[in-house]
């Protein structure tokens, strides 16, 4: 080999030797580099297991969150107000709540034509009813309802419902016993301005007990219950004896379940009551125009006892709605040494069709469209006509428990009126009523009261 070749092989030698040095590094670096590699791998687990055990707390954080969250509004009671239900206060389980209703009537009487009865015509406030509503542990109901209408304070009801069984609810309180089909109905459900003269004979509102439900679900209810026993049409607060009034009602609705039915709004019964009526304060039985026509001469008592019986239907096809039912009551009498028992008899039939062709129902009237003539609304509207009669039995002349010249034996009534629904709160009426009596005058006046002719017009509220 020349000797002039060797440093550039040296050099060649000693490049390469160091490429090898630096791709294939010692024991000792290969080794260091593990170590780095290693470590670093355990930060990154260490910082992943920091990030995880935030999220962790964070998730934690959120679940208490929302978990008082659910508390509050599960504590936070409810306020609302809707076509139905006036302004209500509720839990938010739904377990207790509080209820504000009003009901308001304004009516005008007039009295058009020549009568030698004085008839006053007025305006005046015939109802005035705050309502106070409510339950309380889902099962139980109350209910309170004052009136200051008519320039005196009454409290018309004030009773508890417990609702714990379907078929056995128990009321405990003051309201309307279960007897006439027309005066269960609501004050402001009802055809007319005022009731059919059957309703004369039969309680408003008295004071006890009652159970009810159904025997046959939407086919066969049944109320039962004992009173402390009240005049007729009449109201009180305390019990004149220690004797009491029973009172029971059975009504069917067979068609009830199915819409599609023809008799569907069939529905049918009868009601009655029976008990001791000594003491018991004396009727005076008012006409259409709410004037008495009716009253018992001076001495005589209630004594002994007294019936009421009610058979009672309506009838429900679409706008079209008919109601009609009888009353007997069967009460005694005495003046002085003389007792007897009177019958009093009562009839109506009554027709109402809505010429908007909402479906006529018992209860509550809520129009297709509520009054507001900017959108074309012009709510309800209703007619209606009445046929009622009333009559007392003639011994109860013979006896001299009243006399014909102060209380006709008969009077017929005829009642025609128009009801306009502007919304589920506010309806207008206006009746136009005929009654002819039969006796109640003295021979110059003809032997008969003279025909009551009334025009009852009314603006009602109730929500």
């Amino acid at each position: 080999m020349s000797p002039n070749r060797a440093p550039w092989s040296q050099g060649i030698g000693l490049a390469f030797t160091t490429l090898m040095l630096a791709v294939c590094p010692s024991p000792v670096s290969a080794q260091r580099a593990q170590q780095t590699l290693e470590q670093q791998i355990q930060e990154l687990r260490q910082k992943l297991d920091d990030l995880d055990q935030q999220l962790k707390v964070e998730k934690c954080k959120q679940e208490i969150k929302d978990q008082e969250a659910a508390d509050k509004a599960k504590s936070t009671p409810v306020v609302a107000t809707d076509n139905n239900a006036g302004l209500t206060v509720k839990s938010a389980d739904g377990n207790f709540s509080i209820r504000f209703g009003l009901d308001l009537q304004v009516d005008n009487r007039t009295f058009p034509g020549d009568s030698p009865l004085t008839l006053t015509d007025q305006v005046l406030i015939r109802r005035a009813r705050p309502t106070i509503s409510g339950t309380v542990f889902k099962k139980i109901d109350y209910y309170i309802r004052p009136d200051f209408g008519q320039g005196s304070v009454v409290l018309y009801e004030a009773y508890v419902q417990l609702n714990y069984f379907s078929r056995f609810t128990l009321r405990a309180g003051k309201f309307k016993p279960p007897v006439g089909l027309e005066r269960l109905q609501s004050d402001d459900d009802t055809n007319f301005i005022e009731r059919g003269l059957p309703t004369l004979l039969v309680p408003s509102r008295d004071i006890g007990y009652q159970l009810s439900g159904d025997i046959i679900k939407k086919r066969v209810a049944y109320q039962v219950g004992v009173f402390n026993g009240v005049a007729d049409n009449s109201l009180s607060d305390a019990s004149v004896s220690d004797h009491r009034d029973y009172a029971g009602r059975i009504f069917l609705t067979p068609f009830q379940p199915d819409d599609n039915k023809f008799l569907n709004g069939l529905g049918f019964g009868i009601g009655a009551t029976t008990g001791n009526d000594d003491n018991i304060a004396l009727p005076a039985y008012k006409s259409f125009g709410q004037n008495t026509f009716f009253t018992f001469a001076a001495g005589v008592t209630a004594a002994g006892h007294r019936t009421r019986l009610t058979p009672q239907a309506y009838y429900y096809l679409g706008p079209f709605g008919l109601l009609a039912e009888y009353t007997l009551s069967e009460e005694g009498f005495q003046k002085g040494t003389v007792r007897r028992d009177i019958a009093f008899r009562s009839w109506e039939v009554q027709a109402a069709y809505l010429l908007t062709g909402e479906k006529k129902v018992f209860s509550t009237l809520v129009p297709h469209k509520v009054f507001d003539p900017s959108n074309h609304g012009w709510g309800a509207w209703e007619l209606a006509v009445r046929v009622s009669d009333f009559s007392a039995e003639q011994c109860i002349y013979n006896y001299g428990f009243t006399t014909t010249a102060t209380s006709p034996r008969h009077a017929h009534e005829w009642v025609g009126g128009v009801n306009w629904y502007l919304n589920r709160a506010l309806r207008l009426s206006l009746d136009y009523g005929n009654t002819n009596f039969g006796g109640g005058a003295t021979a110059v006046l003809g032997g008969n009261r003279p025909s009551e002719r009334a025009l009852l017009q009314r603006i009602q509220f109730n929500y």
